[in-house]
């Protein structure tokens, strides 16, 4: 059976299952229809076009400034609005302190010492009742264990400052200073309030790094914990939207696994397989690229043609629903975020994908390629200044109603009508255009111009 070919505004649209040469966790096989296309470039060009990938990402470093998951102020400022001057005062900590905190976080009274900002930290992070419960012996044992002397504060601040560390919100360096009486610097305050957020749940959410050991087996463990889900709101503008032709389908995702990443150094990967992600893991080990990675579910909704077979039973991962004579199959799929640890990395991942994740052809069989392998691979990230032989601007045209959300894609050519159409279905739902830069392929994919 052969994927029919999107045309006019449903050019626009989808994502999932897009550009498949296998479809979700129910094993469907969705084949692309073939049309003439470039000759593919050679594995060698792809290879230097990778060593431009990369020094255009050092052109972008030093244009934008270097990003590091190691230096919070760009996080903070993403996520927070927090800007960390080049002096820090009492005043201005408080106010960042309730920026990462909410309002309930506790003001700085006086000066701004380590210990004032570990008191209002320890609090801010809901743990002040725990520092309470220390008492004096015990706090003292605690800053021995640490190697930390503390002869100069007070039982309370002991009691603080043991408790910062024993949750950590501080490290033993950071604790040894802030026990000496040394300054507190703008740098503390930024990884200060980076371990406050991360402490209240409001910082990355992530697996771990693509490099660890035990990377392979969360991808598992949080793949099958993962089922079917939806939002009766959403599930209505989306079947609308089909019905009417704007899109042939959508994913709809929760902001409860939301990765919180740094947008300009995350790519967002889509795929159905969990084989697939546990070898890209060891792919990007191999090349020497390192990530902090996030696994989301998607529920992947688009329309199911008869010709392809009995509707299958149900299972808490795939069901095909019925909504008087139009069929949508519903899927678990995943989108794997990858945050990267600098700009050369994250663009050099497209020639990695490239060689050693895409059929092309003349390896219809995927010789020599990481476990399903697609045809059309799909991955894109916000960021600007991405390049232009490799990524390409379309729009995710999202529809919000509380925690979750539905994503169908769109051309720039299409967008507004797109936004439009989706608009006068949602009820007055939120409806914004998020614009992505997304690879070849899967462009190529949207343009109806290339089975490649």
């Amino acid at each position: 059976m052969k994927r029919r070919r999107i045309g006019a505004i449903a050019a626009t649209a989808f994502a999932v299952l897009a550009a498949t040469a296998c479809g979700g966790n129910s094993g469907q096989v969705v084949e692309s229809v073939p049309v003439e296309s470039a000759t593919q470039a050679t594995l060698g060009a792809e290879s230097d076009a990778g060593k431009e990938d990369v020094a255009q990402g050092e052109a972008l470093e030093a244009e934008k400034g270097r990003f590091s998951q190691e230096d919070p102020s760009e996080y903070l400022k993403t996520y927070f609005d927090v800007e960390i001057g080049q002096d820090v005062d009492a005043a201005s900590f408080s106010e960042n302190l309730k920026k990462v905190a909410g309002g309930e976080a506790p003001a700085i009274e006086g000066g701004l010492t380590w210990m004032a900002a570990l008191d209002g930290a320890v609090k801010a992070a809901d743990y002040e009742e725990l520092a309470l419960s220390y008492p004096e012996e015990k706090a003292q044992g605690r800053l021995e264990a640490y190697g930390i002397e503390a002869a100069g504060l007070e039982g309370a601040q002991k009691a603080v400052l043991a408790c910062a560390l024993d949750v950590s919100l501080v490290t033993e360096a950071d604790g040894k200073r802030a026990a000496a009486g040394e300054a507190f610097t703008p740098a503390d305050e930024g990884r200060l309030l980076m371990q406050v957020a991360d402490a209240n749940g409001d910082g990355r959410n992530y697996l771990g790094m693509a490099s660890d050991p035990d990377i392979y087996g969360k991808l598992d463990q949080a793949w099958n914990s993962f089922i079917l889900f939806d939002d009766s709101q959403l599930s209505q503008v989306g079947k609308a939207a089909v019905e009417q032709g704007i899109t042939t389908g959508y994913g709809i995702k929760s902001s409860a696994y939301d990765a919180r990443f740094l947008p300009d150094l995350t790519l967002q990967y889509g795929h159905s397989d969990m084989k697939h992600a546990r070898q890209l893991m060891g792919l990007l080990n191999s090349e020497g690229i390192d990530a902090k990675v996030q696994l989301e579910p998607k529920v992947s909704i688009y329309q199911y043609l008869l010709e392809w077979g009995p509707v299958p039973e149900p299972t808490p991962t795939y069901e095909v629903k019925e909504f008087d004579g139009l069929y949508l199959v519903y899927a678990v799929e995943y989108d794997l975020k990858l945050e990267f640890g600098n700009t050369g990395d994250m663009l050099r991942f497209d020639s990695v994908i490239q060689e050693f994740a895409k059929k092309n052809e003349g390896n219809e069989d995927a010789v020599g390629l990481i476990y399903g392998s697609w045809w059309q691979p799909l991955y894109s990230t916000v960021r600007e200044g991405m390049p232009e032989d490799g990524y390409h601007a379309i729009f995710d045209c999202v529809v919000t109603n509380g925690m979750y959300s539905i994503h169908p894609f769109a051309l720039p050519e299409d967008k507004d009508a797109v936004i439009d159409k989706l608009k006068e279905l949602s009820g007055g739902l939120q409806v914004e255009a998020e614009q992505r830069y997304c690879n070849t392929a899967f462009y190529h994919y949207l343009k109806g111009e290339d089975y490649q």
